[in-house]
């Protein structure tokens, strides 16, 4: 429980998370590293080296505590880190170690200023905070149904094709004997590898609609910028057909709008990859368009397949920019639009867009960093 005193503390300190969210987390994880080793078994490391996950965190945390009289407001952000926690098997006993080295970090940054009265209300908050993601991630975990779904589960590589330069694809089937489950086009699945004694996970997209016979997911080899790509680099240099590896059963929330009769996709580059199983889900080109942005055709994953089911409802651009004229000519109005890409790719058509008159709540977005890390 958080008495109301405890509230307008938090309310009152919330600032501070948001001026210096990143330096308290970095210590934060410094901390329980530390203490739990074994907890680096779940993170993202590039992550946190590159600071996206210290910033995440910190974000969640200050918008919980600015929204701490009403979290319900934060549901749907709740779910979208909810459904990347079921994927990495993230349990309700991690919540409390969590909170304890958050408060460490909290009290070693703030120094004398980090009262008792403040560190006792941040805890208080902290623990309905938990209480809500442990409750929707156990929805999801019950909604797999059997124990072995609720875990890693060994799939094998039944086929993998290389699709552009830098891109390449892996078929996946269970090889525990249990079943696969359907999924919403738009969703992914996590790999996990094991590197220097530790385990790395990552999320990558399904391309494919669900067709009970494999799962597909699409990997870019990631080798022009620093640091190079851990995991996806390791799977393609060591992972061969007829090779196991281990993977969660789909999550995520980026879906199609089912509301709605026209659907608009924009991805840029390996964006594709989500987009490529929501297309896939349709059987005839009409209300869809398409238009994927690369830097040239030898880039453009799945092009043929596109060109083969949308015909005139695909558009590539392929070394040229997306200018607000295309838009205003390629997306129609009212359609729901969904974006995948880089960042500041699908902020500035995202800008475009909304300069063209399309509602915000049309615009999905899909961004392969951790969630709540885009918030400034």
């Amino acid at each position: 429980m958080i008495t109301e005193e405890q509230k307008q503390i938090v309310k009152s300190t919330a600032p501070l998370l948001k001026e210096h969210g990143k330096e308290i987390t970095s210590i934060f994880y410094k901390k329980m590293f530390a203490a739990h080793p074994e907890l680096l078994n779940y993170f993202n490391m590039t992550n946190q080296e590159i600071g996206t996950q210290p910033l995440a965190l910190a974000n969640t945390v200050y918008l919980a505590a600015e929204n701490i009289e009403q979290l319900e407001v934060l549901l749907p952000q709740v779910k979208t880190i909810a459904h990347k926690h079921r994927s990495l098997t993230i349990k309700a006993e991690h919540y409390p170690i969590v909170g304890e080295y958050l408060l460490k970090g909290i009290a070693e940054y703030l120094g004398d200023a980090a009262t008792p009265e403040i560190l006792d209300a941040w805890g208080a908050a902290y623990g309905i905070i938990a209480d809500i993601f442990i409750e929707v991630e156990q929805e999801m975990y019950d909604a797999l149904g059997d124990t072995r779904n609720q875990d890693f589960i060994p799939f094998k590589i039944a086929d993998k094709q290389d699709v552009t330069p830098n891109i390449f694809t892996l078929n996946l089937v269970r090889d525990d004997g249990g079943k696969l489950l359907d999924f919403s086009p738009g969703q992914y699945i996590s790999l996990r590898v094991k590197l220097d004694q530790l385990f790395h996970n990552r999320q990558y997209s399904l391309t494919k609609a669900f067709n009970n016979q494999y799962y597909q997911v699409a990997i870019k080899r990631e080798n022009e910028h620093d640091p190079a790509g851990v995991v996806s680099n390791h799977i393609y240099d060591n992972y061969q057909i007829g090779d196991t590896i281990l993977a969660t059963l789909p999550a995520g929330d980026f879906t199609l709008n089912t509301t709605n009769n026209q659907h608009t996709f924009i991805a840029g580059g390996i964006g594709i990859t989500p987009i490529a199983a929501m297309v896939d889900s349709f059987t005839k080109p009409e209300g869809l368009e398409l238009i994927h942005c690369v830097r040239s055709e030898e880039y453009a994953a799945f092009s043929k397949d596109f060109q083969t089911q949308l015909g005139a409802h695909y558009h590539q651009f392929a070394g040229k920019k997306l200018t607000k004229a295309d838009i205003e000519k390629l997306v129609p109005s009212g359609s729901a639009i969904y974006l995948c890409g880089p960042v500041p790719f699908m902020q500035e058509v995202e800008a475009l867009l909304l300069e063209l008159g399309h509602e915000q709540k049309n615009i999905h977005f899909e961004a392969f960093q951790p969630a709540l890390s885009l918030v400034k």
